[in-house]
């Protein structure tokens, strides 16, 4: 038993060793980023910005199932809110305590590693727990799949950033952004087609008699653990093949040079003490726009979550379609997102080509947040074909913010860059919040009112955008983060 329980515990250092031993990169000096050639940049880019999409997909099935386990087990909006609460809530340990470490202390390449089996094995457990049928165990597990997707953001957004020329990072960035929306995409569509029922997905709800135009939810009687039966199978078959991924991606990573090893930048030393805290350089005036950015960012992503989560009911209260109806309509919305991104990528990057002011990024967002709320706001009351409508613009409209305000948040941190970027990461973990309050919320008002909650806090994000637009200090720094040093008076001009 000794011998066994010995066994166990050096199986990990006997792992790490076997890794070593096999690493074409080990005990190599990192690779200097400015002067790699444009093909082992984008070679090494493109590989790593699978693993965005790996992360969108486990965004994107978080909303589908949230709804799904509600109806199967019978439990509250509020319950059910749990699965998300856990995988947001684990943004902080996973970030700090396991992504950031393992960057620092082992490269990139192990971190991203990492994450992916922390996926895999989340996957995992949330078959266990639908096998035994407890939302504690399923929760847990989401908590895991948290840990391996913040791992993998905090090693593969900053590696894509920094893999390469500062004046293409932009660019970088933006390709794996795009393959996570792509992953957020494909759920809702797999979700239907293997996870709900067949006779669940036709079924139409029931017209509400006291408003004809709308319908009642149908509650789950009779509900049954068998339910969930789909979502083991489904679930324990995404864990394969998260792993077998994991397996692939570790033999490019260590077994060639694609993905090359760069430097990580630390942030720099300071002289305050560990548990004065408020005395951090991090936290003077002079970065008050990254913390307003963080706050701003925390609630966008409280609004998202909310809104993707209970879009399902909404769309078979408001619309009347049945399950696999709404399940498309998310599609739908998924890819009004996805084109949401893409048009305010194209809108910048025709303001800074053609110079004109009316198409930087701080002004942009602004109109794009203006719509968020109206269409929010707007969709409490709307019904039928409008309410579809409606409803799949709110997701539209929300889709530049994170990326835009993430910018505008980390514009000109000077050495401080790699520290704000983190604070941003962290910032995720406020998805986890307002699903529970919308939860509750809905359960007493209903899914549609409930919506008042979520556009006021579109309209709280909304004040971020305004406030850079307003501040001189913080318009001028926006501004001149991505145009070169000749442009940047003209810029300041024309603000």
């Amino acid at each position: 038993m000794t011998s066994l329980l010995g066994s166990f515990i050096s199986a990990p250092s006997k792992a790490v060793s076997a890794i070593k031993k096999a690493d074409k990169q080990h005990n190599q000096p990192r690779v200097e980023v400015n002067a790699m050639r444009p093909f082992q940049i984008w070679r090494a880019v493109i590989i790593v910005s699978l693993l965005f999409a790996e992360w969108g997909l486990a965004y994107g099935l978080l909303d589908v199932m949230n709804y799904h386990v509600k109806v199967a087990m019978d439990v509250t909006r509020q319950e059910a809110a749990w699965l998300a609460f856990a995988y947001y809530a684990s943004y902080w340990p996973g970030t700090m305590l396991i992504g950031r470490p393992l960057v620092a202390k082992c490269g990139y390449r192990v971190a991203m590693f990492t994450g992916m089996l922390l996926v895999s094995g989340g996957m995992l457990g949330m078959s266990f727990g639908a096998a035994v049928c407890q939302l504690g165990g399923m929760v847990g597990a989401h908590f895991v799949i948290g840990l391996g997707v913040s791992t993998l953001e905090s090693s593969a957004n900053p590696y894509a950033v920094n893999c390469g020329p500062r004046k293409g990072a932009a660019l970088r960035i933006l390709l794996g952004q795009t393959m996570a929306a792509v992953g957020t995409v494909v759920a809702p569509p797999l979700a239907s087609r293997f996870v709900f029922s067949p006779t669940s997905v036709q079924s139409v709800p029931v017209v509400n008699p006291d408003q004809p135009s709308t319908c009642l939810l149908t509650e789950a009687k009779g509900a049954s653990c068998d339910a969930l039966g789909t979502v083991i199978v489904f679930y324990r078959s995404l864990s394969g093949i998260v792993a077998a991924m994991a397996i692939v991606m570790a033999s490019i990573f260590f077994l060639t040079e694609w993905v090359p090893e760069i430097p990580v930048n630390p942030s720099p030393a300071t002289t305050h003490k560990k548990w004065k805290m408020w005395e951090h350089p991090l936290f003077s005036m002079r970065f008050l726009r990254l913390w307003l950015g963080v706050a701003a960012n925390a609630t966008n992503l409280g609004c998202q979550v909310t809104f993707a989560q209970f879009f399902l009911e909404h769309m078979k209260v408001n619309a009347c379609l049945s399950e696999k109806g709404a399940a498309n309509m998310m599609l739908v919305a998924q890819t009004l997102f996805t084109l949401g991104r893409v048009v305010a990528s194209g809108l910048v990057a025709t303001g800074l080509k053609w110079r004109l002011g009316a198409l930087k990024p701080r002004i942009i967002l602004v109109g794009f947040l203006a719509g968020a709320v109206a269409f929010t706001m707007g969709s409490i009351w709307a019904k039928g074909t409008a309410a579809i409508g409606i409803s799949t613009l709110v997701m539209f409209c929300e889709s530049p913010s994170f990326p835009i305000n993430f910018e505008m948040a980390t514009a000109q941190m000077d050495q401080w860059q790699a520290s704000g970027e983190t604070a941003m990461i962290l910032s995720v973990s406020g998805g986890g919040v307002m699903p529970l309050l919308n939860g509750l919320l809905s359960d007493q008002v209903g899914v549609a009112n409930a919506w008042a909650l979520t556009g006021g806090s579109f309209a709280i994000v909304l004040l971020f955008p305004l406030l850079v637009n307003a501040i001189p200090s913080w318009r001028k720094a926006v501004d001149e983060a991505n145009v070169e040093e000749k442009q940047a008076e003209e810029f300041e001009m024309e603000a």
